[in-house]
């Protein structure tokens, strides 16, 4: 058995994370967690509080803690898988130059499959559609906005992009323009995750749009990253990678 140390488990997805491993390769053997909770495995409130050796680090806590959780995962010889958002440009430079010929360090912007799909098509119509912008849609109690599912799409779009697009007007109804892409955040009772993208042409637009609907979801593509982090070496960025 592979074994695994979650951070963040009693979230939504923490506990849909519980849940999916059972029965599974891969054994919980604790979760950190800012907070006391009763529970079958042992619950531990500090990074300094770990007493049970582990393969591999998972993360879905919170943005105010991935960062250290990973830097102590570095440290202590395990594998990191980072579904957590809020790391800065200047961390991932960071924890890039920790993983460097060490254990893989996986980070996760999305977990379901098919937005990791939707980001994959956005980049190939980016090539022939440099006019597009991006609505997401989550529930209120998402801490960021945008996702970062939406700026890793729109990162990508603007990597793709064989020529600008037309200028546009500015100003706080356009939302954040993240390399040149104008991206939309809704935080919505009844949403899950939702992210549509939206090109434009010459007399023709095209609208890739994906959903989903339970915590569920997520679970086969984080199986896949915890399959997959330990064949990689260093750190890589998207589900894609372990696909």
């Amino acid at each position: 058995m592979t074994r695994v140390i979650l951070a963040g488990g009693f979230g939504k997805l923490g506990q849909a994370i519980q849940t999916g491993l059972m029965d599974s390769a891969f054994e919980i053997v604790g979760i950190l967690s800012g907070h006391a909770h009763d529970s079958a495995y042992p619950v531990w409130t500090a990074l300094s509080e770990i007493d049970q050796p582990a393969d591999i680090f998972l993360d879905v806590s919170t943005p105010a803690t991935v960062y250290d959780n990973a830097v102590w995962a570095i440290a202590h010889d395990m594998a990191v898988v980072i579904g957590a958002t809020g790391l800065t440009d200047d961390q991932v430079a960071d924890l890039r130059e920790r993983a460097a010929g060490g254990r893989g360090v996986l980070i996760v912007p999305n977990f379901s499959l098919s937005a990791v799909l939707l980001m994959q098509f956005s980049e190939l119509a980016a090539r022939y559609f440099p006019d597009v912008e991006i609505v997401e849609a989550h529930n209120p109690k998402k801490i960021d906005a945008p996702s970062g599912t939406a700026v890793t799409t729109a990162k990508r779009i603007a990597a793709a992009r064989q020529r600008d697009p037309e200028p546009t007007t500015t100003g706080p109804a356009r939302g954040e323009v993240i390399d040149a892409v104008p991206v939309h955040a809704l935080r919505l009772p009844g949403y899950i995750a939702q992210q549509t993208v939206y090109f434009g042409g010459l007399d023709e637009q095209l609208t890739l749009s994906q959903s989903t609907t339970s915590r569920a979801a997520f679970v086969p593509g984080v199986l896949r990253a915890l399959q997959g982090v330990t064949q990689i070496s260093g750190l890589a960025i998207g589900l894609d990678h372990v696909l």
